[in-house]
């Protein structure tokens, strides 16, 4: 069962930080408070948080250092590419709009050849989890949202890291190929393989997760972000990333439109790390 622990801090990152230290990644605030101490009428006091925190049960089996815990987040990068290859004949055929490349064509069968001779190169070895997204090649990062917030995030992260783009669900995107069934996936795995980095995928996501969720399920990604407008009501935000937290570990939150709202620090109560700074 989830323990629940009050703690102070002089910001709720502060106390999240301290949270972590303490008792592992796996904490949230649940609810939180701020206090003014001194003062004049409530001016020039001092002031600091209080919060109370949930604390998960300890796990019962043992957590890789893959962070993306999906169901159908088994394989990674070339293993991956390699294995979803041999099944593209019993997949159905991806419209030929949504697609840069299809896997029938003189030139993915190249690129399929070169990557089996790629193979031979380094796996990634365990070690400290990084909070930013993955750049290990053919390795799908979603950035889930509400809508096409995610599409900027996708085109920021193409600017400073080098990620290829792609989008799916509600989130349009003109200038990434559309993922949108296994095959999409797939070629979506190939091209990052094959220009040595990862591929940023907007998934845009309606009130109603479930077909979020079918499509988190083809893309089986390493990273599962979401992005959270500070600007939306605190209570919609949290009801959607608490259901997408319920089927899928979340490596770590984008937030947006903190200069539109005057509480951008509400988002803290997510109880999730911000892993990208998106201003």
């Amino acid at each position: 069962m989830p323990r629940r622990l009050r703690l102070a801090g002089d910001t709720l990152e502060a106390i999240l930080d301290d949270a972590r230290r303490e008792h592992g990644p796996d904490v949230r605030i649940v609810s939180a408070e701020r206090i003014i101490t001194g003062g004049i009428k409530g001016l020039f006091g001092r002031q600091h948080y209080e919060a109370v925190i949930e604390v998960a049960s300890p796990p019962a089996l043992h957590v890789t250092d893959h962070p993306v815990r999906f169901p159908a987040a088994r394989r990674a990068g070339i293993a991956a590419l390699l294995d979803d290859a041999d099944d593209a004949d019993r997949l159905e055929p991806s419209r030929s709009e949504d697609l840069e490349m299809s896997t029938g064509g003189d030139d993915f069968a190249a690129m399929l050849d070169e990557l089996i001779a790629e193979t031979a190169l380094p796996e990634r070895t365990g070690g400290p989890r990084e909070t930013g997204p993955s750049t290990a090649p053919g390795d799908l990062v979603a950035l889930v949202g509400l809508g096409g917030d995610a599409v900027a995030v996708a085109h920021a992260m193409r600017g400073r890291l080098g990620l290829l783009t792609a989008s799916a669900g509600q989130a349009r995107d003109a200038a990434a190929p559309r993922v949108v069934d296994h095959r999409s996936a797939t070629e979506a795995r190939a091209r990052g393989v094959h220009a040595g980095t990862s591929t940023a995928v907007a998934v845009g996501l309606t009130t109603d997760l479930a077909d979020g969720l079918r499509i988190l399920d083809v893309l089986a990604p390493e990273q599962v972000w979401v992005v959270v407008d500070a600007s939306r009501k605190h209570a919609d935000t949290a009801a959607w990333v608490d259901g997408l937290r319920g089927v899928v570990h979340v490596h770590a939150m984008v937030v947006v439109g903190r200069s539109l709202t005057r509480t951008p620090e509400t988002v803290q109560l997510l109880g999730l790390p911000v892993g990208w700074d998106a201003d």
